[in-house]
């Protein structure tokens, strides 16, 4: 047991590996708000990790009280799962989370497609996607051969106005949206063609979309609320009720809690309390749980699995933030120093987690938040994985080249993620692309927590030494959200953005497009020589080649941005922009029921399935794999099948996926 208290990092490695010392100002205004770290009542509690269930040394006359309440028998036997309390005597002086060494996988083999919820819409006269919606691309996604299906997160936005629609900028990270409950299968009245409002420019209108849907939501609302179902899923869970009086405060007394007349995260007097704009969020929440439920059960039946992605933090006016304020850190926001891409840094708006107070409560929220998502996931993407060692502090008043490094609990929060994820037997990857610390990279592996390959990443090492192929200890994806799709660096998409925002110089654009013509034709000598691709001068079908080659390699999931399989160039976000790109509002080009359609895209899946199969085993050895021990409730990759789906009657092919197959 060792006191653990945060240290501010006053230098760091740059992506050159150059030593950077942060600012005075900064390292001041990081201390400031960190406060005193050595004799606060948080430093008064530790954190034990008991892997395996083995305690490390104790101090003299500890005990420990298990989660059920009573006494451990002795330091001599294995502890059981969970999260226990540390006393001395009979003061609590620490929490004891006894986590399994390795956290679950699946049997190896799998592949999936990756899109927004936000981008899918069912066919032209849809303006949103739904939960059915989600259930329906999995279904397209079964009969195409694949198993896995990853969106961005789907936790609450502030939508209307001032409105922020980041999916990484949640209201709560222990709640669903609820702008994609399906309100027409819940029985809402039929919608008017004004209530059906259709993406200008393929971009969403939030603000419009949150006042239609908000006002059926009151109706049901309103219909609804003496429903027992209703009130007795309301009484089972105190925290959404906590949540909708505070949304319903929000709505009468503003949304910057820190103006309000009682102390944050005390409930609002009812007086207070915007009794319609309560009751939408209770009733919206339950849909929420029960549609998103719906389609993991479903999905789950067909071998299939929802791969969710957890947000680094929460809206600074959110419901989090309020509730847990002595958690949170005022007067500075997470963000990332500078690197070549973003030369002045990003700064994200967020307040950062105490690390020392969360450890004072045995980090309850973050364990809270991962099993949130986890009741639904089966395989869990943690954004910014390097944030569980250090986080990028920006001082307000400071730009974010102006910040520090604060360091984090890692061990500790590794084992949160052991065992909520063995708890709930999924998987876990954790985002480590970039610049990431060695002991990051060291935790996932130690702990069978997969890692990120991103084969765009690496486009261009093609045909040279230096290419570097996905292990079995990674999920493989083609390309990010935060990236330009496959045809968009094929056309320099990527170059000609950075340019447009100032990041290049024209000499600098040049030199790299100039150098892209190059990269492009070693990938092409490279599929051509593996036998992939035949029709070299084929965009599409040189996507296809690459895609394949990817699904050939050995990580343990690949998944690939659905988009890349019609040629998109635009990318969903464009990391360190908010208003001057589209960003978090782009629809897809094609339809679900496009999809059922298209040809060419049902012969990319096929490549990609069969390539799958290769590394496919349902006994997925530990031991001659050197990999993790497989999750008991996932099955192997769903095989493709040979049936007509009743939507498919053998339609064209899509627009710029017509020619990709490489028959």
């Amino acid at each position: 047991m060792t006191e653990l208290p945060p240290a501010v990092l006053p230098s760091y490695l740059d992506p050159t590996g150059t030593l950077i010392h942060s600012s005075a100002a900064a390292l001041d205004g990081v201390r400031g708000a960190l406060g005193d770290t050595g004799s606060g009542p948080e430093h008064r509690f530790d954190v034990v990790v008991a892997w395996d269930g083995e305690l490390p040394a104790l101090p003299a006359g500890a005990r420990i009280v298990l989660e059920s309440g009573v006494d451990h028998p002795s330091v001599r036997v294995p502890t059981p799962l969970g999260y226990h309390t540390l006393l001395l005597g009979d003061r609590p002086i620490g929490t004891v989370i006894a986590a399994p060494q390795y956290a679950p996988v699946s049997a190896p083999g799998r592949w999936g497609v990756f899109l927004p919820l936000y981008s899918l819409r069912r066919n032209e006269h849809t303006s949103l996607a739904t939960y059915t919606d989600l259930d329906s691309l999995f279904d397209w996604l079964h009969w195409r051969g694949g198993d896995t299906l990853l969106t961005l997160p789907l936790l609450p936005m502030y939508l209307d106005e001032p409105a922020d629609w980041s999916p990484y900028s949640p209201v709560t990270r222990r709640m669903w949206n609820e702008l994609y409950v399906d309100l027409d299968a819940a029985g809402a009245p039929p919608r008017s063609a004004e209530e059906c409002p259709q993406p200008l420019d393929g971009l969403l209108d939030y603000p419009l979309l949150q006042r239609i849907h908000a006002a059926r939501l009151d109706a049901m609302a309103e219909a609804w609320w003496p429903s027992p179902e209703l009130q007795r899923y309301v009484a089972e869970h105190p925290l959404l009720q906590e949540y909708a009086a505070y949304r319903g405060a929000q709505a009468r007394l503003g949304r910057n809690w820190r103006t309000w007349s009682t102390a944050p995260g005390t409930a609002p007097a009812s007086r207070d309390i915007d009794v319609r704009v309560q009751r939408r969020h209770l009733v919206g929440s339950w849909l929420a749980d029960r549609q998103l439920g719906a389609v993991a059960a479903a999905a789950a039946r067909r071998g299939q699995c929802l791969a969710l992605d957890v947000a680094l933090g929460a809206h600074g006016d959110g419901f989090d933030v309020w509730r847990e304020h002595d958690l949170f850190v005022a007067g500075v926001s997470v963000g990332a120093p500078p690197d070549p891409v973003f030369v002045g840094g990003q700064d994200w708006g967020f307040p950062p987690v105490h690390p020392a107070r969360s450890r004072a409560t045995g980090h309850r929220y973050f364990r809270e938040t991962i099993r949130h998502h986890l009741r639904f996931a089966k395989l869990l993407r943690l954004d910014h994985v390097m944030g569980l060692a250090r986080q990028w502090w920006v001082p307000h008043g400071l730009t974010a080249t102006d910040g520090a490094y604060v360091s984090y609990p890692l061990e500790e929060l590794l084992a949160v993620v052991c065992l909520e994820a063995t708890l709930a037997g999924a998987m876990v990857v954790g985002e480590n692309l970039g610049i990431v610390p060695p002991a990051v990279n060291d935790g996932l592996a130690d702990h069978h927590l997969l890692g990120i390959y991103v084969a765009a990443d690496v486009l261009a090492t093609y045909g040279t030494d230096r290419m570097v192929r996905s292990s079995r200890h990674e999920v493989a994806m083609l390309t990010t959200h935060d990236g330009v799709p496959f045809a968009g660096w094929w056309e320099g998409v990527d170059v000609e953005r950075a340019h447009r925002h100032g990041l290049i110089d024209d000499a600098t654009r040049q030199r790299r497009l100039t150098r892209r013509v190059d990269e492009r034709q070693r990938v092409v000598d490279r599929m051509v020589a593996e036998g992939r691709l035949h029709q070299p001068d084929n965009l599409g079908a040189t996507m296809v080649a690459v895609a394949e080659d990817l699904a050939d390699q050995e990580a343990w999931v690949a998944i690939f941005n659905l988009e890349d399989f019609w040629l998109e160039t635009r990318p969903q976000n464009t990391p360190g922009t908010f208003q001057e790109e589209p960003n978090w509002r782009r629809t897809a080009q094609l339809t679900l029921d496009h999809l059922y359609h298209d040809g060419g895209i049902a012969e990319t899946c096929r490549r990609i399935a069969e390539a799958r199969r290769a590394h496919a085993d349902p006994v997925a050895d530990p031991a001659a794999h050197d990999a993790p021990h497989p999750a008991a409730h996932e099955g192997t990759p769903a095989a493709a099948h040979e049936e007509t789906h009743p939507a498919a009657d053998g339609g064209a092919a899509g627009a710029a996926a017509a020619g990709a197959a490489d028959h």
